[in-house]
């Protein structure tokens, strides 16, 4: 597999704070490693003076389909709910809710990258807190669509990035000025993610609506 930052990090425009300021930042990590199972990294890439923007990556010890397996158990993060796509009640919305509480400035996440053993799933920001309201929401469609996007179940992506738009749409700017200043809507994550494969020299888009592969350029958010 390759290595599994080398993709999205070479190009990442953000300008990271190994070491954020941020009170409660030590409990809000533990808490998101105890109920992932994960090793968290949390850095800060704020740019305004507004709120603070974090980086979270965890790094778990799970293959893809078995972090899916658990997800539909309720046993990692316990965020199924057939009732609604944000549960306000995981552990993810607790801990964020709770760092919130206790700093004056607003907290809010630009990206989260999950780390397994043979694939990262890479989510970006879009709205504000697009993160936290949607996670439960694309990691059940990530296990509704497995199978077509690992090609009938032969190939696992060793990376997944979410969302991605296709390059034709930019032909329209007021589109791009609406993804650059987090103008987006849920649907945004459910129509195209960006799929790497070992047996693809680049990556490729997958088509939610069609569940299909296809080629094409795509736009990937570098905030």
């Amino acid at each position: 597999m390759s290595n599994k930052q080398d993709n999205f990090r070479d190009n990442l425009k953000l300008k990271l704070d190994d070491n954020p300021q941020i009170k409660g930042l030590t409990a809000f990590r533990k808490s998101l490693e105890k109920d992932y199972f994960s090793n968290v990294a949390i850095r800060n890439c704020s740019t305004d003076t507004t709120r603070e923007n974090l980086v979270i990556e965890m790094d778990c010890n799970f293959k893809l389909v078995e972090v899916l397996s658990h997800l539909q158990k309720g046993t990692w993060g316990r965020i199924y709910s057939t009732q609604n796509s944000w549960s306000k009640s995981s552990p993810f919305s607790k801990a964020l809710r709770s760092l919130n509480e206790l700093n004056r400035r607003r907290i809010d996440i630009e990206e989260l990258s999950i780390f397994l053993k043979d694939s990262s799933i890479i989510i970006k920001n879009i709205f504000d807190n697009s993160i936290e309201e949607q996670l439960r929401q694309i990691l059940q469609t990530i296990a509704e669509h497995y199978v077509y996007f690992t090609k009938k179940l032969t190939e696992t992506p060793y990376e997944i990035y979410i969302p991605v738009f296709e390059e034709d749409l930019f032909e329209n700017d007021t589109k791009l000025k609406n993804i650059r200043a987090g103008n987006n809507d849920k649907k945004d994550y459910f129509e195209y993610w960006g799929l790497y494969f070992d047996s693809e020299k680049d990556a490729v888009i997958y088509d939610l609506k069609n569940k299909s592969i296809i080629f094409g350029d795509l736009f990937m958010l570098n905030h």
